[in-house]
C-alpha cells in the first residue's frame, strides 16, 4: 500500500528549526505548510485542515495554552499534535503528555525521528 499523503502543519517560528521539517515531509510527498504565530495557526487550521501538527510551544504566546485551545474546541482537530519543547523542559513535556499530544521532543529534532513519529500517527487518520 502507498503512504499516505497527508496534511502536516508545522507551527515554529524559527526558520532554521522549520525549514528543515518542512523541506523532509514535503521531500517525502506530504502537503506541508509552515506558520510562524498563534494567529495564522488558527488560520490554517480552519483553511488547510492539517492531519498532523508540529507544534512548538515558544510561538509568540504559549504554544501549549493554543494546544489545549484548539485540543477540546467543537471544530475539528488534526488528528495528532506533535510538541516541540526545549530541551530539559520537563514540565512542558508532561502537561503536554496530560493534555494528550501524540508525542512530544525536545528539539533539536532528529529529521528520521519526526517522521518515523509522524508516520506512526498517519497509521490511524
Amino acid at each position: 500500500m502507498p503512504p499516505v499523503r497527508a496534511r502536516i502543519l508545522v507551527a515554529e517560528d524559527e526558520p532554521a528549526v522549520a525549514q528543515p521539517v518542512v523541506d523532509r515531509f514535503a521531500g517525502i510527498g506530504h502537503d506541508v505548510h509552515w506558520v510562524r504565530a498563534v494567529r495564522s495557526v488558527r488560520a490554517e487550521l480552519d483553511d488547510f485542515s492539517p492531519d498532523v501538527l508540529i507544534l512548538d510551544t515558544t510561538l509568540d504566546t504559549d504554544g501549549l495554552e493554543l494546544f489545549q485551545a484548539i485540543r477540546f474546541a467543537p471544530e475539528h482537530p488534526p488528528a495528532g499534535v506533535v510538541i516541540l519543547t526545549e530541551p530539559g523542559d520537563t514540565a512542558t513535556k508532561e502537561r503536554a503528555q496530560q493534555l494528550g499530544a501524540a508525542a512530544v521532543l525536545a528539539k533539536p529534532v532528529r529529521g528520521d525521528e519526526l517522521v518515523d513519529v509522524v508516520a506512526d500517527l498517519l497509521t490511524y487518520i
